[in-house]
């Protein structure tokens, strides 16, 4: 992401990477690792994909 802003793109979309991420602008300001969006709960009509993420390690160590 932030490669294609630095190569001159006007928008990132940031959709799958932030639904895995809820804490993603802390991911990102820190560097640490991103969580893999589990992509087969997609539209599955419940809370599993959505909600389930846990936060970074980093985050939860503070």
């Amino acid at each position: 992401m932030l490669a294609a802003l630095n190569r001159g793109a006007d928008l990132v979309s940031v959709g799958r990477v932030f639904i895995a991420n809820p804490d993603l602008v802390e991911r990102l300001e820190h560097d640490w690792p991103l969580a893999i969006p589990e992509e087969s709960s997609f539209y599955g009509g419940g809370a599993a994909g959505y909600t389930d993420y846990p936060a970074s390690r980093h985050l939860i160590a503070k």
